[in-house]
């Protein structure tokens, strides 16, 4: 193994990886007393008695959110007949604002309303 070719550049960049690995203490910050809340829709709660989309559920009140710790919004869709699923961040990134207590979600976020049975919105702050 030792006369490989790749072998001293392998232990040159585990030894690089080592030595200069960065340490980013001043950019961390923890928070241990994380909270969950969980947005439970059905279609009766989401679509008006018109068949249009109901942006109440876009607005989410939330007294303890604070502006300087940003929020982990997730959506999760369930279709009838269907299991639960939400979409990749690679794919569809969500959009929302948060200000005052108060969590603004992009309309746009619920793409597919029109053939979804429930939504479910989850923030973790």
């Amino acid at each position: 193994m030792k006369n490989h070719p790749f072998f001293f550049i392998y232990i040159l960049s585990v030894l690089n990886g080592i030595v200069f690995c960065q340490e980013h203490e001043k950019n961390l910050s923890e928070y241990v007393e994380l909270k969950k809340r969980v947005y439970s829709f059905s279609k009766l709660d989401f679509i008006t008695s018109e068949g249009e989309f109901n942006e109440a559920i876009c607005t989410l009140l939330i007294p303890d959110l604070k502006e300087d710790s940003p929020p982990f919004v997730a959506i999760y869709y369930k279709r009838d007949n269907s299991e639960w699923f939400t979409e990749s961040l690679y794919r569809k990134r969500l959009r929302f604002n948060f200000k005052d207590g108060i969590l603004k979600l992009d309309q746009s976020n619920f793409w597919d309303w029109f053939e979804i049975a429930e939504i479910k919105i989850v923030v973790i702050y």
